[in-house]
């Protein structure tokens, strides 16, 4: 502010030292430029205002964080305030779900009673049928109470919530009972990713195929979800969307390639802007992307059934981008034909769903594979097409917890 005793000491000094009027005149300018850009971005203020432009951007930051807080309610099961002399209705129990989906986007879910994922083993067989050629088909894990982010190699996204997918049998579930998310013209389903806990995290990190990255602020990425584009973060014509991952800035972000090659680095150190971070051979691509922060071991699984362990220390981040990446398999077992068809963070609870060629949907804790040093099923169902891990709800490992404290 410019109060006119300023401007008294002003002349006050001119008239005592003429050659510091420059430097004055200099300073007023300057201070007049600063006032006039102020004022330039307050009238396009009034004008976003008066349109409404900033009021839509108001309301959407708004329901931005609605939606966020919904998530993360369901994921509390669902607790609302209700006037104390109304009855409290309990939460419906959080349950165990194993989806299998296509690029096609037809999706089963089956709904896994906690018995089946006591005792391990075989849960449930699909009839695989056409949807086997190509793109093998993926399992997922999840909950009743997640919210899913349908990915289209496109960067068009949909969101559903799990209960809203119907629930298939167990037995020879065809596609043809399969929920469908219908891909556009020349489009196809690149992945599915759980996102309620997404408003816990800083970041989403996002993959292609052919080992490149970029990573968004979590307020960034909410923003594009709600215009139901996310882009499909590749550069390349040949390249493909592979997924995303949420992080936070102190976890560590890996990669894996079917040819059994890894790249990790600290979520800080990543791009914002699309970068290859990992350089991979001609037919090499990328089949799992995750963070390690506390756990302790790291499962690799070869599709014929092979688990291979590595203590989480034994990752080695990388220094820059575009590098060879660090190798879990010898050449020799790569000439062999030995591919990596996924791998996973484990902690002791951790649990993994196996879909092998004979259609076989198949569960195991992760520590006792990594114990075992192979998966058991894979002797009579064939090759291992696709794997996840994922961490059961809470009422689940409760109820494993006391079984194995009665035995």
């Amino acid at each position: 502010m410019i109060s006119p005793n300023k401007i008294d000491e002003w002349i006050h000094e001119v008239e005592e030292r003429p050659t510091s009027a420059a430097l004055i005149i200099r300073y007023i300018a300057n201070r007049l430029s600063e006032l006039a850009n102020r004022e330039e971005e307050l009238s396009a203020e009034n004008i976003e205002l008066l349109s409404g432009r900033r009021v839509e951007e108001y309301e959407n930051r708004i329901a931005s964080l609605e939606y966020q807080l919904e998530l993360l309610k369901r994921q509390l099961g669902g607790e609302v305030a209700v006037p104390i002399e109304q009855p409290v209705i309990p939460p419906t129990p959080e349950t165990l779900r194993l989806l299998v989906y296509s690029s096609l986007g037809k999706v089963l879910c089956m709904e896994i009673d906690p018995p089946k994922l006591l005792s391990q083993g075989a849960v449930a067989r699909i009839d695989l049928g056409s949807e086997q050629e190509g793109i093998n088909p993926v399992v997922l894990g999840t909950t009743s109470r997640e919210e899913l982010l349908f990915i289209f190699d496109t960067g068009r996204t949909v969101t559903h919530p799990v209960a809203k997918l119907p629930i298939s049998s167990h037995e020879n579930a065809s596609w043809e009972e399969a929920f469908l998310e219908e891909p556009r013209i020349k489009e196809e389903l690149a992945a599915i990713q759980p996102i309620a806990k997404m408003p816990l995290f800083e970041f989403c990190v996002q993959a292609s195929r052919r080992g490149y990255v970029k990573k968004i602020k979590i307020p960034s990425f909410t923003t594009h979800l709600a215009e139901d584009y996310i882009g499909s973060g590749v550069k390349l014509p040949a390249d493909k969307t592979c997924g995303v991952t949420f992080a936070n800035r102190e976890s560590l972000f890996v990669l894996v390639s079917q040819e059994g090659f890894i790249f990790s680095m600290p979520v800080e150190q990543l791009p914002i802007g699309i970068e290859e971070v990992i350089r991979l051979g001609i037919t090499d691509h990328i089949v799992s992307m995750f963070t390690v922060t506390h756990q302790p071991s790291v499962a690799f699984i070869t599709q014929s059934g092979k688990v291979v362990h590595r203590e989480a220390s034994w990752l080695e981040p990388a220094n820059s981008f575009k590098s060879r990446g660090q190798a879990i398999l010898s050449r020799e077992r790569r000439e062999a034909g030995t591919r990596i068809i996924g791998a996973a963070p484990v902690m002791d609870e951790d649990h993994g769903a196996f879909l092998f060629a004979d259609g076989t949907l198949g569960i195991a804790l992760l520590k006792d594979l990594l114990a075992q040093g192979s998966v058991p099923l894979s002797n009579e169902c064939g090759a291992i097409l696709s794997f996840t891990g994922f961490h059961a709800p809470g009422n689940i490992a409760t109820a494993k917890t006391a079984d194995h404290a009665r035995h």
